[in-house]
């Protein structure tokens, strides 16, 4: 007796389920038809708008500068150079400092020919940023290049420590680049 009960219990809630999901799909599909439908214009009965003037004050007229002479222009011009050079010098010295922190990565894996690849980029970066840069950070340039190459020496007969001296290469190289107080 008790497994007929159930029997059509177990009907019904089947019979219920599929009643409302087909009632939620007719519900969906009805509301994306109404969204896609275009909204047709109405018709307005306002009484046409009156275009507003904005009267704007009047500039008074300075008197144009006179134009620079072409000694000004051209101390400009090769401080402007100048500065692009520094900025460029200094781009090469970021993508040093990422190549090294690629090597530092490489160490980590103990990838010994990635770590000696990325190194090389490293010193190419710096061998194009050392024609850029201004005098005052050209020896600690040329320091950290001379680093490099000894570190790439070192890197196949003595790997450790290395990753220390990296660090240390990467963060010099940063300072040379922070903004400084002129």
């Amino acid at each position: 007796m008790a497994l007929e009960w159930r029997r059509p219990a177990f009907w019904l809630a089947l019979v219920v389920v599929a009643l409302l999901a087909a009632a939620l799909t007719l519900t969906i599909d009805r509301g994306i038809a109404r969204l896609s439908q275009t909204p047709t214009p109405t018709p307005t009965t306002q009484a046409p708008l009156q275009p507003v003037v904005v009267q704007l004050p009047t500039a008074v007229s300075e008197p144009p500068l006179p134009p620079p002479s072409a000694d000004e222009t051209r101390q400009a011009l090769r401080r402007l150079e100048q500065a692009v050079a520094e900025q460029r010098g200094a781009t090469f010295v970021i993508k040093a400092v990422w190549q090294i922190s690629f090597a530092m990565e490489a160490l980590y894996a103990n990838d010994l020919a990635r770590a000696d690849g990325e190194l090389v980029a490293a010193k190419a970066a710096l061998d194009e940023a050392f024609a850029l840069v201004p005098e005052d950070i050209k020896p600690q340039l040329d320091t950290e290049r001379l680093g490099i190459s000894r570190i790439r020496g070192d890197l196949m007969i003595n790997p450790r420590g290395l990753d220390d001296e990296l660090s240390q290469m990467r963060d010099r190289l940063l300072s040379l680049i922070a903004p400084r107080p002129q």
